[in-house]
């Protein structure tokens, strides 16, 4: 069956991915134990459905259930900062599979079939406000952030479907199909969290506090909105704090003391756009005079301007342009050429 000798290849990815991250650090560990947990359950469906060794069936079902609240645990590491003992409550999955696996088998499947289609729909219930979620990362990132993890949480539902199916299949049809179920089934969420982990190749440094202020109204008045907008204006031009590559919501929020709700709220109000198209746009405008006026090479401009990929460059200067950034830097050439005869 080909797609067993691609669960090995899956392990020796997430072996990579953990050595990339370097040595575990408070704001690492959590994604090196998701991918240990990734890459050890994707060992277990090879040697379980590729060598039939029944003896795995013991180890799988945890491995399962600890997927699905570690994904949800790490989007939290992105979106606020630090777990804390707040989130111990996720560790009741894992705990209630080990229970049934003693005690209630039959209740097993169910159990983790609910934890992954539960936690996709909790990724994405708490992502439903946009890239302003995950104030944790560079605004520069947060668009392909967001919608990886947004991928990620459609990718745990169809997983929960996968399961579903699994033991649907043992029940009615001896298992004939469950080893390539299982094994697109790793291959989805293995493959998710490769992508969104692999993006966060620098986990934000440091991770921000969130601001602690007075509860505010959630709706803002024209007037008070501008204040905002202004005081938030004033404070990303100084010191240049919106070339800073790593600047996220949770920063942007604490250098100016507003709550980070109520940044997003004015730049959204005043601007008309969310605070990552915002800030991107004064880099790309900032961007754009340094093409005109020089002949640097474009990849030093965008590094300069907060960017980290090219890619993303490119969409946003296209986004604020229409053009990217050689068109645009040939263009604007011409036309001052032209004026000087």
């Amino acid at each position: 069956m080909p797609l067993i000798p691609l669960s090995f290849l899956l392990s020796l990815l997430c072996v990579v991915l953990l050595i990339r991250l370097g040595r575990p650090q408070p704001r690492r560990w959590l994604l090196q134990l998701l991918l240990l947990i990734c890459g050890w359950q994707s060992l277990l469906v090879g040697i379980r459905f590729g060598y039939q060794q029944p003896w795995v069936v013991l180890w799988q079902p945890l491995g399962a259930a600890l997927i699905p609240p570690l994904c949800y645990l790490v989007l939290m590491l992105y979106a606020r900062g630090p777990v804390g003992w707040r989130d111990i409550g996720h560790l009741l999955l894992p705990l209630l599979t080990l229970l049934a696996q003693w005690k209630a088998l039959f209740a097993l499947d169910g159990l983790i079939v609910v934890g992954y289609l539960g936690y996709g729909v909790a990724i994405l219930g708490y992502l439903r406000r946009g890239e302003n979620s995950l104030q944790q990362v560079a605004l520069a990132d947060s668009w392909l952030s967001y919608r990886l993890w947004c991928g990620l949480g459609g990718l745990l539902i169809i997983s929960g479907f996968a399961e579903l199916a699994i033991a649907l299949d043992y029940a009615l049809l001896a298992g004939h199909h469950a080893g390539a179920l299982a094994a697109i089934g790793n291959v989805l969420v293995v493959v998710g969290v490769a992508l969104v982990l692999g993006r966060g190749r620098e986990q934000p440094e440091p991770i921000e506090p969130p601001v602690q202020t007075a509860s505010v109204s959630v709706a803002l008045d024209a007037e008070e909105g501008e204040l905002w907008f202004q005081q938030i204006n004033q404070r990303l031009l100084q010191d240049d704090l919106y070339l800073e590559p790593n600047l996220n919501l949770a920063r942007l929020a604490r250098k100016t003391g507003l709550p980070a709700r109520k940044v997003s709220q004015a730049i959204n109000q005043q601007a008309g756009m969310n605070v990552s198209q915002y800030v991107n746009q004064l880099r790309i405008q900032q961007a754009a005079e340094w093409l005109l006026g020089s002949e640097r090479p474009i990849t030093e401009v965008m590094r300069q301007a907060g960017f980290s990929t090219k890619s993303n460059f490119n969409r946003e200067f296209l986004r604020v342009y229409g053009v990217n950034p050689s068109e645009w830097r040939k263009r604007n050439h011409q036309l001052v050429n032209a004026s000087r005869l």
